[in-house]
């Protein structure tokens, strides 16, 4: 075996060649280097020792040394990105971005243009890639993860904030991404302000924040405009139905259907709101699970909605399997989250957890994850458990998912 320096302009793909190998063997090779489309210059790697192949001579950039899990302490911004050019084009994927390295994270803001229509819903994804040799842990006061927030130009009046009139459990939570991997957020922003009413046509900025401790006053800023082009949408009416609520905090399962025993077809599980899944029998509680990204290369989605107890705190557990295709780590992220919502279905609350990389997920085999709400507001009546599985380039493998549970704790 050899030791090989990524350098500018490298991709697994030309390394291989250059060694005479595939992009699989560096890999098996190589177990850190979870997605084959993300390395960087500076990056030591194993490569088989051929006969008859001379090594490109490494790069100058001196190794870093591994080091401990650290919670760094974010540096100025540093405007020189061009050594992270691949690695962004790779998440961009040609949509509207910025970035911007704050204290080993490179964060890259994308929209999916710059310019919308009136009413038209606006996708945000941010994220957080680790681009040192160390582990980075970022640890949260609460169980909120990311800020963001809209102004008006000229003048960056501020119209609409993310975290507003919204709850986040009060318990504080770390979030570990490792050399190579990243987190991502998602949102969707509906384009109305604070107080619910679309907003007029102009031009807008948007910030993003890392609200870790020692990150939260460093943003990623993206401008954006929006032009008159349909008619504004209505404020939103109530919804017409809201199961019972609420309960009294007795300790039981609240989930129906909570082992996915039972399914309407291969695709449907009863009493869950699904999306590119099917049944499987690779189950931890038998006969059946579900397998979330039928599909592996798009989205999938896994809701149910059921009665809350106000103010009480809530344990949500679940067991959680990758899914492997032809023994090739996944390239996907997953995560959880709550929805709180009144009897008028506004929401008043969200509990977010992860979102975990495939890296924490066990290949094959079934774990047990567990999380807790923290007190929820006293208007809540309803919760709305929701599973998410995010692909990424190149990936190839699914989740299963078993066993979930919602209950309630303590008042």
């Amino acid at each position: 075996m050899a030791q090989y320096t990524i350098r500018t302009g490298d991709t697994l793909f030309l390394v291989a060649e250059r060694f005479n190998t595939t992009v699989e063997e560096i890999l098996r090779l190589n177990p850190n280097v979870t997605n084959p489309n993300i390395i960087f210059v500076g990056q030591v790697i194993t490569v088989p020792d051929r006969p008859g192949t001379t090594p490109s001579p490494p790069a100058t950039t001196p190794t870093p040394t591994p080091r401990p899990p650290v919670t760094p302490t974010p540096t100025p911004n540093q405007p020189a990105l061009t050594q992270y050019s691949s690695i962004i084009a790779g998440l961009a994927r040609n949509q509207p971005y910025t970035a911007r390295l704050i204290g080993g994270l490179l964060y890259i803001l994308i929209l999916e243009q710059r310019v919308f229509n009136q009413g038209t819903p606006i996708r945000i994804r941010l994220l957080k890639v680790n681009v040192t040799n160390a582990t980075i842990v970022l640890r949260y006061p609460t169980g909120q993860r990311f800020e963001l927030v809209v102004r008006r130009r000229p003048g960056n009046t501020e119209i609409w904030r993310y975290s507003r009139e919204r709850f986040f459990t009060q318990a504080e939570g770390t979030v570990t991404i490792r050399p190579n991997q990243y987190a991502i957020y998602e949102y969707t922003w509906n384009q109305r302000n604070v107080q619910g009413v679309q907003v007029t046509p102009g031009e807008f900025v948007l910030d993003a924040f890392n609200v870790a401790r020692g990150y939260a006053n460093q943003s990623v800023s993206i401008n954006f405009e929006i032009r008159r082009g349909v008619t504004p949408t209505p404020t939103p009416t109530p919804r017409p139905t809201v199961p019972p609520g609420p309960v009294a905090c007795t300790g039981e399962n609240l989930l129906r259907n909570s082992n996915f025993d039972s399914w309407v077809n291969i695709t449907s599980p009863r009493n869950w709101v699904a999306t590119n899944v099917e049944r499987t029998t690779q189950s931890f509680s038998p006969p059946y699970a579900v397998l979330m990204g039928r599909n592996a290369g798009q989205s999938s989605t896994l809701s149910q909605e059921f009665p809350v107890t106000p103010n009480s705190n809530n344990r949500v557990s679940f067991r959680l399997a990758e899914n492997l295709a032809d023994a090739i780590a996944g390239n996907f992220s997953f995560g959880i989250q709550v929805i709180f919502r009144n009897r008028a279905g506004d929401v008043v609350g969200v509990s977010p957890e992860g979102p975990y990389s495939p890296a924490v997920i066990e290949d094959e085999q079934y774990e047990l994850f567990t999380f807790t709400t923290g007190r929820i507001p006293a208007t809540a009546v309803t919760g709305e458990l929701v599973f998410t599985f995010t692909p990424r380039p190149t990936n190839t493998s699914r989740v299963r998912l078993d066993s979930a549970e919602f209950r309630c704790l303590t008042l």
